[in-house]
């Protein structure tokens, strides 16, 4: 699990880590054909050696790569399903109705730890013009990541601090109604500037109050 998904765990009344199907699906068909592939190739290594041995011109340079350079893709794509299928397979849903909540930013914040708090209490207040920009940093010691429920127009900011050697999760905010409108806007590139116009109006909007 990403540090970043973390905070997520925090909140069980509102979000749950579920196995997605078309992912489990996806690596089981990497798990299949790289398991053919490697039996295959394994049994029939020799033959595919003097099939290759034939090769003229350009690809006479491949001769004596190609046995093993399908023994090696067929294993990759069977570890590589292993893989997706015990760690990747995963996806977040809100526990109320089943809409899937979707990561839309991953990034680093250019502030202290110490201020991580601080940064979430900012997205606390859902107003755009408060929590942006948030200055950004290609590393640090605190990111915050932005999950969104489209379906049921709900937003989760996560924000993780490191404190030596580990990570802390802080619990997430939840944005909804003009809060969630306002956010769902702002693209990755966007947090680094001020709240546009259209942003604010659409924060601002009485129509979207509940």
């Amino acid at each position: 699990m990403e540090q970043l998904e973390r905070p997520l765990t925090t909140i069980p009344q509102e979000v749950r880590r579920v196995r997605s199907g078309g992912l489990m699906v996806t690596a089981a068909v990497f798990i299949v054909a790289g398991l053919i592939g490697l039996v295959v190739t394994l049994t029939l290594y020799d033959a595919i050696v003097e099939m290759s041995a034939d090769y003229q011109g350009r690809r006479s340079g491949l001769r004596g790569l190609v046995a093993p350079g399908l023994v090696l893709l067929s294993a990759a794509a069977l570890v590589g399903g292993i893989v997706w299928l015990t760690a990747w397979s995963y996806r977040w849903e809100r526990v109320e109705t089943g809409s899937r909540v979707k990561q839309s930013v991953n990034a680093y914040a250019h502030v202290a730890p110490q201020d991580a708090a601080a940064l979430l209490d900012r997205f606390r207040t859902g107003d755009p013009r408060v929590y942006l920009p948030v200055p950004s940093a290609r590393s640090g010691n605190v990111t915050f990541g932005i999950w969104l429920a489209p379906k049921d127009s709900v937003a989760y900011v996560t924000v993780v601090a490191r404190s030596g050697n580990t990570w802390q999760p802080l619990p997430p905010v939840v944005l909804r109604e003009n809060a969630y409108a306002a956010i769902s806007q702002v693209t990755v590139d966007n947090y680094g500037a001020r709240a546009s116009q259209t942003i604010v109006n659409g924060f601002l909007d009485p129509f979207l109050r509940g």
